[in-house]
């Protein structure tokens, strides 16, 4: 019988003379159907008193009263929307044999007849509405209108799925796998709503390890449901029953799944309709597929991979701000990621300072300079650069020699490709005067530049990226705190690289020379006015929270010229605190995200604006001179728990628990892209210095790479064997950097095209120097023989350090930081043990 009509709990007058005929066809529809389930005691007593139940005409009139009957059986599929059976001359039309007689007079009469059943048996039976409460949960018993359903129909419906997927081929399982998981937890749930609390159970704990792997949040959510109460207070079964679950599926797998519910050349018991328990446990699975699932069919016959399934299923409805598909939000606004603008004046004082810096000897008329040809090789395999292993971006001329580019718009807009910002779109726009700030930034980058090392493969012509051959890695400074108390929350580098400040769970922030010069205090004499200075301490220790402090960010309006002025901290007390580095003080606190925990929080590329990451859902764009938030940002389903902002500042990037990426139009405050694909929590991001790329981690211990222009995956590299805590990316983009709870440090090749590498393929522990391995603890190099991607470069191990924070300078040197955890003094005595 359909859901589409909605005809009230009875026929109507009109309809009373026109039915009188199908009495006998309404009698014997009744019985046919509590036979085929299994209804005993009400066909019992539905065959004893034909006088009060078998008449048509006082159903008709008892219905017309305006009782609404309730019919919860499982309820067949539409016959506009029903499968056609894989055979020519026959087409499935439903699933009862009276299918062609049943009108919606009729079909209220049967549903106003059963209803009046199950009312009766509840009270032929009132003992059974006094079980102890205590064991309700764990008794399947009538104890509702809906106890007269056979659970067993719903569990073998999936048990048959399962053994139809685990039997096929391997080619079509990830995508049938994926279709598995909603009517899993469809079928769990209907057990739930229908009161057979024990076998919901039950089929939770046998079939719920399946879906761990891919749905850890999922799967946790719903271990904790076993009553209607917690299904309605529960937020992500109230959304898989508001909203149908996306499935995409290829064109030869949505036919197999057609073929598979039509029963064509199938086991012949699928075919007897209600009649079986094996036909109602297909109408079942039937059911939930066609009403509560929405399958998205590709174009295409080819398998989809697990990446394209993976960013594209789950509860769309309720991500998308509209009611869109994915694809055609993520394309329906065009970015502009180019670099921030320049402008003339500052572009020209830029070049005439660097001009002046440089030998009187090397100048060349067009001002342009060129080094000594004895730095054009290096020990190390560069190709320019001098003995201290800095390289030279340069390149030749006609005549041989290398020419070093002063222009920095000439180094900014290499990608026609990218659409860059107006001067007045930045955030703030950029000012038609300069300051002296701006300069020492501009200055050092290009400084920066000409000494950077090119990382990753080298690819001349021989070598192919990913490979360890000609490849080349960062040096790692690896900073291990000992002694932390309660461990440390929080790690920040300044940009450059001479401060390390630390959030500790004590609500304190610790700060680190790391040119081992002391940090001396400024203050001001109050009689003259003057500046005075202390003779410093090796390290400072900032107090004004009242909770861990999670999130640490070093302003960078001088870039890697010199020295950050201010510090920002947010922590669980729920504000976030400006702090200034010349006094040691605090300055502002900030206030907005009320008594919720702020996870994260980063200044803008820019300064003067700053982004908050919290747990009331939300992101906020403040401004360091206003205490109360510009915008905010809302749309992620859980707490967010981390914000970047582009390198042109015009969009901010925000990772959430609810397992997706965001990127926002910091002005507008609209989603302008969503990225999902991740299993659990995010909990890091990173954006390319060159606007392109963005790439997340999280408890899921894979690494995500997206192309922001085009919104799609582009890859996902896994190895790591816990919670990933940082990423970073190195200066040209080339290289990713990630430090996780595993303790180690692990380098990844960017442009490679990645895929699983098989194992045992390389020299394990061999000569191969440039895996990495360092020569401390066990395992040295064994990281080779665990499942990872092919793009994985190397793997550096830390004795009992899990990695906070990992940091590339400018010039490509690796810098991170992690707490040791000491081993515990059992670990002690049972090693000593073991060493007698």
């Amino acid at each position: 019988m359909t859901d589409s009509a909605e005809p009230v709990a009875g026929p109507s007058r009109n309809a009373v003379v026109s039915t009188r005929a199908d009495a006998n066809l309404l009698r014997q529809f009744v019985m046919e159907y509590l036979q085929s389930h299994g209804f005993d005691k009400a066909l019992a007593l539905f065959q004893q008193g034909p006088s009060d139940i078998g008449d048509a005409e006082g159903e008709a009139s008892a219905a017309a009263n305006g009782k609404e009957a309730i019919f919860r059986a499982p309820g067949p599929v539409p016959l506009e929307s029903n499968v056609k059976r894989n055979i020519p001359q026959a087409q499935a039309v439903s699933a009862s044999t009276l299918s062609e007689s049943i009108t919606p007079e009729f079909e209220a009469q049967a549903k106003y007849i059963i209803e009046q059943l199950q009312a009766k048996v509840q009270a032929t039976n009132p003992g059974e509405d006094g079980a102890d409460d205590a064991n309700k949960e764990l008794k399947d018993g009538p104890n509702n209108q809906d106890s007269l359903l056979d659970p067993s129909d719903r569990v073998e419906g999936y048990k048959s799925f399962r053994r139809w997927v685990d039997g096929g081929l391997d080619l079509w399982k990830p995508e049938l796998d994926n279709l598995s998981f909603p009517l899993f937890v469809h079928t769990f749930l209907d057990l739930i709503h229908f009161g057979f609390l024990k076998t919901a159970r039950d089929f939770f704990q046998t079939h719920a390890s399946h879906h761990q792997p891919l749905h850890p949040q999922d799967i946790s959510a719903l271990a904790s449901i076993s009553t209607k109460e917690h299904v309605q207070a529960n937020p992500f079964c109230q959304r898989i029953i508001t909203d149908k679950y996306v499935v995409p599926l290829s064109r030869n797998t949505n036919d197999l799944v057609i073929q598979w519910l039509s029963g064509a050349g199938l086991d012949e018991d699928w075919e007897a309709g209600l009649h079986s328990a094996a036909g109602r446990a297909k109408e079942a699975i039937k059911g939930i597929v066609f009403s509560r699932i929405s399958i998205k069919v590709t174009s295409t016959s080819v398998p989809l991979d697990e990446i394209t399934i993976a960013t594209a299923s789950g509860l769309l409805a309720s991500a998308l701000p509209s009611a869109m598909p994915i694809e055609a939000f993520n394309t329906a606004t065009d970015l502009k990621l180019g670099p921030p603008p320049i402008t003339e004046k500052l572009k020209e004082q830029v070049i005439r300072t660097l001009q002046d810096e440089e030998p009187q000897s090397t100048q060349q008329p067009n001002g342009t300079s060129s080094p000594s040809k004895a730095s054009l090789s290096l020990p190390n395999g560069h190709p320019n650069g001098d003995t201290n292993g800095d390289v030279e971006m340069s390149s030749p001329n006609q005549t041989g020699d290398h020419i070093v580019k002063l222009e920095p718009e000439l180094e900014r807009n290499k990608d026609p490709d990218l659409v860059n910002p107006e001067e007045n779109e930045t955030l703030p726009p950029i000012p038609a005067v300069f300051r002296i700030p701006d300069l020492k930034r501009e200055v050092e980058a290009i400084r920066d530049k000409r000494k950077m090392i090119r990382l990753g493969p080298q690819n001349n012509g021989e070598s192919k990226a990913g490979s360890s051959s000609n490849t080349v890695l960062p040096s790692v400074v690896a900073f291990t705190l000992f002694d932390q108390g309660e461990s440390a929350a929080s790690v920040e580098f300044s940009k450059d690289s001479s401060l390390m400040a630390v959030g500790s769970s004590e609500s304190c922030i610790r700060l680190w020379s790391l040119k081992g010069e002391k940090l001396k205090k400024k203050t001001i004499d109050p009689s003259d006015g003057s500046l005075l200075e202390d003779d410093g301490e090796p390290f400072r220790k900032l107090i004004g929270h009242s909770g861990p402090v999670y999130s640490l960010s070093f302003d960078p309006l001088y870039g890697s010229a010199s020295a950050p002025s201010t510090l920002l901290s947010s922590s669980q007390d729920g504000t976030v605190r400006l702090w200034s580095l010349d006094t040691y003080s605090n300055l502002v606190v900030y206030r907005g995200h009320g008594k919720d925990p702020v996870w994260d929080v980063e200044w803008g590329p820019m300064g003067v604006y700053f982004a908050t990451a919290s747990r009331d859902r939300t992101a906020r764009l403040w401004s360091s001179d206003r205490v109360t938030p510009l915008r905010m940002y809302t749309g992620h389903l859980s707490d967010v728990n981390c914000v970047r902002f582009h390198p042109n500042s015009l969009y901010l990037a925000t990772g959430s628990n609810d397992a997706s990426c965001r990127l926002w139009d910091v002005q507008r405050g609209a989603c302008v892209r969503l990225f999902m694909g991740h299993t659990d929590a995010v909990t890091t991001m990173s954006i390319s210095p060159d606007g392109k790329l963005l790439a997340s981690a999280g408890l899921d211990s894979s690494i995500w790479l997206w192309d922001l222009g085009s919104s799609r995956p582009i890859k996902k590299m896994y190895g790591h064997k816990s919670s990933i805590q940082s990423l970073s990316f190195s200066a040209d983009s080339s290289v990713i950097i990630s430090g996780g709870l595993d303790s180690t440090v692990r380098c990844w090749d960017v442009k490679s095209p990645g895929g699983e590498k098989s194992l045992n393929s390389t020299n394990v522990g061999g000569g191969d120097e440039l895996q990495g391995s360092l020569p401390m603890g066990p395992g040295r190099g064994n990281w080779e023989d665990e499942p990872h991607t092919s793009d994985l470069l190397a793997t550096w191990l830390t004795k009992r350090t899990p990695i906070l924070k990992t940091h590339y300078t400018p010039r490509n040197l690796c810098m991170v930081a992690g707490s040791f955890i000491p081993p515990s003094n059992a670990s002690k005595g049972n090693q000593q043990m073991n060493g007698q």
